[in-house]
């Protein structure tokens, strides 16, 4: 185990998280965190870095959540490019013992989505609406401040271009595996 969750309240209360910005990599939340960290939030403390980041499961604080994620294979393939596949996987099931595998690391991040995606009271996020304009508005009416600055986030092309991708075998083996949990969380929320 990386961190006991069963006291996390008194952990965040003690290290004074503001906003806690959780994902499953590869989404874009260190950008994120940065601007809000540059709002006066408090969003890096050690547990956020040790494991709340990509915390494996839902948890009830008493502060804020924002949950970002983006298209999984995408998010995949860039936290491999990284290097930070293993990391990861041992912060998505809190457990440093965990076998490393892909599929770990893609059934980790799928169930760690269903955990958060069916919780109301915080604000989901796909990567790309961080840089559009209606982000502002969504994030000052969950935030409740009404002035933040630098949103939208500026823009930059991704390292990771899914249409010029050519996967592994094993890859895409894997892609094709679960292709039902990945385009569930491509077409979320269903309109």
């Amino acid at each position: 185990m990386i961190c006991d969750l069963q006291n996390i309240n008194e952990i965040v209360k003690k290290e004074k998280l503001d906003v806690c910005v959780i994902s499953y990599g590869g989404s874009c939340s260190n950008q994120l965190v940065d601007v809000l960290t540059n709002n006066n939030y408090t969003c890096r403390t050690p547990t956020w870095r040790s494991l709340l980041c990509h915390c494996p499961h839902f948890i009830d604080i008493d502060i804020p959540i924002i949950y970002i994620y983006d298209n999984p294979v995408k998010s995949f393939l860039s936290m491999k490019r990284r290097k930070y596949d293993i990391t990861n996987q041992k912060k998505l099931n809190n457990n440093s013992k965990i076998k490393i595998t892909d599929e770990n690391l893609l059934t980790s991040m799928i169930r760690q989505f269903n955990s958060f995606t069916c919780n109301k009271n915080i604000l989901l996020l796909k990567t790309h609406e961080i840089f559009e304009d209606t982000i502002v508005e969504k994030l000052q009416t969950f935030l409740k401040k009404p002035d933040l600055k630098g949103f939208p986030i500026p823009y930059k092309t991704p390292h990771i271009i899914l249409e010029n991708k050519k996967y592994t075998r094993a890859e895409f083996i894997l892609f094709v595996k679960y292709k039902q949990e990945i385009d569930k969380i491509n077409n979320f929320p269903k309109t």
